[in-house]
């Protein structure tokens, strides 16, 4: 079996995302939804693996999100991340001029995605509502398929896991 040529038609940024996306991964479904303070976030418990160990992530309310805010012509996506200690982070994508144009932010080395928003035009981070128009939140990790109108299952890699009881 030979090893495969930069001319074989492998997208190697892909496959790199991919086997990140692999190693720090989501265990569980966080629910990554509008906080209690609706200009601040909230995630479920959940289990999520970075390298080789399992973390869990207790559930939190009322996270704050402090990023650049958009303009009337920009918009945005924000990747959530997570560290060992649980931490949620935000790494926001460059503006755009239409949701669809907007770019998810690549990959923080050595954490897990937890999903990400799409921020609308407008949006002050600390004082528009999560669940104002416009505004998306999505769980799971986009370079596992899960986003950017790549179906799930496209790249034959699921994000549920199954367990047992």
């Amino acid at each position: 079996m030979g090893v495969a040529r930069p001319d074989s038609g492998i997208n190697w940024k892909d496959l790199y995302n991919l086997l990140q996306a692999l190693v720090y991964t989501l265990l569980g479904y966080p629910n990554l939804r509008t906080g209690t303070t609706v200009a601040q976030i909230q995630v479920s418990a959940f289990d999520f693996r970075l390298g080789n160990q399992i973390y869990t992530k207790a559930a939190e309310d009322n996270v704050a999100v402090t990023l650049t805010k958009t303009s009337a012509t920009q918009f945005r996506k924000v990747r959530v991340q997570i560290n060992t200690a649980g931490t949620l982070s935000f790494s926001e994508g460059a503006p755009a001029t239409a949701q669809v144009l907007a770019a998810i932010p690549r990959r923080t080395a050595a954490l897990a995605t937890v999903g990400w928003i799409e921020i609308p035009a407008s949006f002050t981070y600390g004082t528009t509502s999560f669940s104002a128009a416009g505004v998306t939140m999505r769980n799971g990790d986009p370079d596992l398929g899960a986003g950017s109108g790549v179906p799930e299952n496209d790249r034959g890699i699921s994000t549920q896991v199954i367990t047992s009881t």
